[in-house]
């Protein structure tokens, strides 16, 4: 028994080093100009500058949103042995934010060029 309790924690602990690991490397990234955000919001339409992307914000924004929630549900839960459950409105909600930004895509990408007037 106390083998498996030593073996869980250590696990964890490996896996919050590898996810800190993660993180470093990528804010170290960002913040050295390797990896940018600049055009991280703007529609891939093929214009030279871009545009503006307000389903790519919506994305990110309730992403970022419900991720937060639920890291602060994991980090407040009292019981050790579970994770806490989303209420399916949240996965619903979620679901349509996702599906919202893949229909925009979609449409960009198969329908739009459809409706070009061919030169």
């Amino acid at each position: 028994m106390l083998e498996t309790t030593l073996l869980a924690k250590l696990i964890t602990f490996a896996g919050a080093l590898l996810t800190c690991g993660f993180f470093g490397v990528v804010a170290l990234k960002i913040v050295t100009g390797e990896m940018s955000l600049a055009h991280l919001l703007d529609a891939k339409d093929g214009t030279p500058n871009g545009s503006y992307s307000p389903a790519r914000l919506q994305l990110l924004i309730f992403t970022v949103v419900v991720a937060a929630n639920y890291l602060h549900g994991v980090i407040t839960n009292p019981q050790q042995n579970s994770l806490p459950d989303l209420p399916m409105s949240v996965v619903a909600a979620l679901g349509g934010s996702h599906a919202v930004y893949l229909g925009s895509k979609a449409f960009s990408t198969f329908v739009k060029p459809l409706l070009k007037k061919p030169e």
